[in-house]
């Protein structure tokens, strides 16, 4: 029998994330003013708690349905809604719940911004997570839910470019019957590169495993700018491709963390039997995809899971056009209840 436990795997994932960005040099201590900048910080944003409520329309799935072009659902394209019921496909309800932002309130570079460190931490990068999604208590269309969000925890570590802060935000989704969705993200905040831009240099980790099933991806500036636009997400780095050259230094615009995420799921899905559930999915996001530059997303039964079985673990990731790890993540199956 499998034991489950949500408290010990995402405190592995904060590990795993903070020695990703993290330096092993015990000599390169986060500095004092650092330290008690953010902890004022923490003290107050960690406090805080956020409800926001959404109605779960058929139009806003069919559209991103018609962005994604996920081969398993119909809906999409003209005049071809989804009926009352339908289950959200996981991790889906990102194009729900948006973040109704002024624009005079968002930070210089786009991003929504309510989470975000002090200066000069202003350079936001999607780091990793854990999504849990209710086996008898799915998201469906025509449902009005509710999403409460809370800070979870706030650490400071120092990496090879200098401090980062990694902000830990937790947003559990419900509806008139509980919990739906528990959706864990880590953001980390690094500081502004310097005048004229940082060029980044791109790392390879090379994914040594073999994949059981896979799908090539050819991410173009238009599927970006439309998962930009459906989950009201106006960070330049996924849109604008002379911000994201001239001022961070990157070869293109950048794909969206959730994206990939969601992208991986929607693969394994297509891969695991038609009775089994994903009960969780937990990820770290390693190295940058760019728009224009394909990606192949992989998966694979663990030990625990054969092929088409029910129930088991799955090992899945996402790999650059070097056969690089970008993003490498668990996800849990079990039988539907």
């Amino acid at each position: 029998m499998r034991i489950y436990s949500p408290t010990m795997s995402s405190l592995c994932l904060r590990l795993r994330l903070a020695r990703l960005y993290s330096t092993t040099n015990p000599a390169a201590a986060v500095s004092p003013a650092t330290a008690s900048l953010i902890s004022v910080w923490k003290s107050s944003v960690t406090q805080r708690i956020d409800t926001t409520v959404d109605h779960i329309n058929p139009s806003t799935f069919n559209l991103l349905a018609t962005t994604l072009d996920d081969p398993l659902i119909p809906y999409k394209g003209e005049n071809n809604l989804p009926p009352a019921d339908t289950p959200l496909p996981p991790n889906w309800h990102l194009a729900y719940f948006p973040p109704r932002v002024l624009e005079r309130d968002l930070a210089s570079d786009g991003y929504e911004d309510s989470h975000a460190p002090p200066e000069p931490f202003v350079r936001r990068m999607w780091a990793g997570g854990k999504l849990e999604f209710k086996e008898r208590n799915p998201l469906r269309i025509g449902q009005e839910a509710r999403v409460v969000t809370k800070c979870k925890d706030v650490e400071v570590k120092r990496g090879a470019r200098g401090e980062n802060v990694f902000v830990w935000v937790e947003k559990e989704i419900g509806n008139g019957h509980g919990w739906c969705v528990r959706d864990t993200r880590c953001l980390v905040y690094m500081k502004p590169p310097g005048k004229g831009g940082e060029k980044v240099e791109q790392r390879v980790i090379r994914a040594s495993k073999t994949p059981a099933f896979m799908r090539t991806i050819h991410p173009t500036p238009i599927l970006l700018f439309r998962y930009s636009a459906l989950t009201f997400n106006s960070h330049q780095i996924h849109y604008d491709y002379r911000y994201t050259t001239e001022k961070e230094g990157r070869p293109a615009c950048l794909v969206h963390g959730p994206l990939t995420c969601t992208l991986l799921l929607d693969l394994l899905r297509a891969n695991i039997n038609p009775m089994a559930h994903i009960r969780s999915f937990t990820y770290r996001a390693l190295t940058p995809m760019y728009a224009g530059t394909e990606f192949r997303l992989c998966g694979r039964p663990n030990g625990s899971a054969e092929d088409k079985d029910v129930e088991g673990t799955y090992e899945l990731w996402a790999e650059n056009e070097h056969g690089g790890l970008a993003m490498s993540g668990t996800a849990e199956v079990v039988e539907r209840g």
